[in-house]
């Protein structure tokens, strides 16, 4: 059997690689082993109802008792697995990947994604075939979890707002692109009850994202950046699919490269007294580590996909995230775009001086983030030329990192990672450097390289 998990829960294309028969045997599988209350939402894919379908039969037929949230963004449901006490509970859900494809993201008690060791269980347990399942007189039960939403939006205020009077900003104004997900049913209802303007795009809900492709890069949002700056919005926003993710446009139009909003985010949480240590992964800037050194702070990098896995093993931890997909560890273990969404509209509109200026000790290094097209097969071929010749092609070496793919730092502070997607089929390459000049040289050679790895 191949490999399921990979960088981040179950995905792929439906139903060939993920099918309702997958969701039921899956759904057996995770009854066994992790409880009998579990807690289930799904995003807006067309695929989605069947596989909920598939995957509440399974956990019935396995004797959990069910609380199904029905549409919701993935934040909601991982709170509602917390907020429940529920022993465990499934996301249906792909991210940013395209409208064919379709997955589970798992959760257990607290919120928390699965281990890497649980995700080697569950395959294994998947491998032996099915149990039986309950007898008639245990077979589970299914309860719609009335209020999931309003709970959620309801504590996400009460942690900005401290019990803090909600004085009203109403000349702020936000623009945020739901992307055609069940974001819509709720980032634009905190934004408003922050006190500001929501312009809401993208809201209607369709499985097809004809608004946009659910990735949230620069590339996608050039639309966006220019309704931002047209409209004399403040700040905008947009979520991928399920709205663990958030980016964000400046007032310009702008987009902000998000290692800048994790290195503001982490700023924030060191001087408010709730940590020192920020985890995150290893294709993020160095200007993370600037600013948190700067305060006495340590970064701490680790694989795409598993900031979680190091804020269950380390204390003091005030921020996790990779890019996009930030973690508040006083919320919750699991990454939430409307969150990170709401806290930085509360902290810009209640500053009075503009994103710009909320920004301006977090430095503003060039980036390029890109993708090649590679077949799953080819992968290991192409990452070992890419192994074996990424450090000397670039040069000016300090150190390397192998732990996820290769990334090359040089003494000059620029970088380059080259990685193999594991949602999607393709290679990744990633550089950052102090000037575009010399982005451009470094980039050029990872360039050369990956062609070559891919043609040999």
């Amino acid at each position: 059997m191949r490999r399921l998990f990979s960088t981040s829960g179950i995905r792929g294309v439906y139903p060939t690689e993920v099918s309702p028969l997958l969701a039921f045997r899956l759904s057996c599988t995770l009854a066994s082993m992790f409880g009998t209350e579990c807690v289930v939402g799904t995003d807006c894919r067309l695929s989605s109802p069947v596989l909920e379908h598939a995957l509440l039969s399974g956990l019935m037929y396995s004797g959990c008792n069910v609380r199904r949230v029905g549409l919701a963004p993935l934040p909601v449901t991982a709170y509602s697995v917390k907020k429940s006490g529920a022993n465990f509970g499934v996301m249906i859900t792909a991210s940013h990947n395209p409208p064919q494809y379709n997955g589970f993201k798992v959760f257990r008690e607290g919120g928390w994604e699965l281990m890497p060791e649980d995700e080697e269980a569950v395959e294994r347990a998947l491998s032996r075939g099915l149990e039986a399942g309950r007898s008639w007189s245990d077979v589970g039960s299914c309860t719609d979890y009335a209020g999931a939403l309003a709970e959620y939006i309801d504590d996400v205020l009460d942690l900005l707002l401290d019990g803090a009077p909600r004085d009203r900003a109403s000349d702020f104004k936000v623009v945020v692109d739901c992307c055609n997900g069940p974001a819509a049913l709720v980032t634009p209802k905190v934004l408003s009850r922050l006190g500001v303007r929501v312009i809401a795009l993208n809201a209607n809900m369709d499985g097809h994202f004809p608004g946009r492709e659910p990735e949230p890069r620069p590339d996608v949002l050039a639309e966006l950046s220019v309704f931002v700056r047209e409209t004399g919005a403040h700040l905008g926003l947009a979520h991928d699919g399920d709205a663990d993710r958030v980016a964000v446009i400046d007032p310009d139009g702008k987009f902000v490269v998000n290692d800048r909003i994790i290195a503001y985010m982490a700023k924030r949480a060191i001087e408010r007294g709730e940590g020192k240590v920020v985890i995150t992964t290893i294709d993020t800037s160095r200007c993370i580590d600037e600013v948190v050194e700067r305060l006495g702070g340590e970064v701490i990098r680790t694989k795409l996909g598993k900031t979680h896995v190091e804020l269950k093993r380390r204390s003091n931890v005030a921020l996790a995230a990779e890019p996009w997909k930030i973690i508040n560890p006083r919320w919750g273990p699991w990454a939430d775009g409307i969150l990170a969404a709401s806290a930085l509209v509360k902290d810009v509109a209640e500053s009075g001086v503009g994103l710009r200026e909320l920004l301006k000790d977090v430095p503003d290094y060039p980036q390029v983030r890109e993708s090649f097209p590679c077949d799953d097969r080819d992968k290991p071929r192409v990452m070992k030329i890419v192994e074996e010749e990424l450090e000397s092609a670039i040069g000016d070496v300090e150190d390397v990192w192998k732990y996820d793919g290769v990334r090359v730092n040089c003494k000059d502070g620029s970088w380059i990672l080259i990685r193999a997607s594991g949602t999607e089929p393709k290679i990744r390459l990633y550089a950052e450097a102090k000037s575009l000049e010399r982005l451009r040289e470094v980039v050029e050679k990872g360039e050369k390289l990956v062609f070559r790895a891919l043609r040999a």
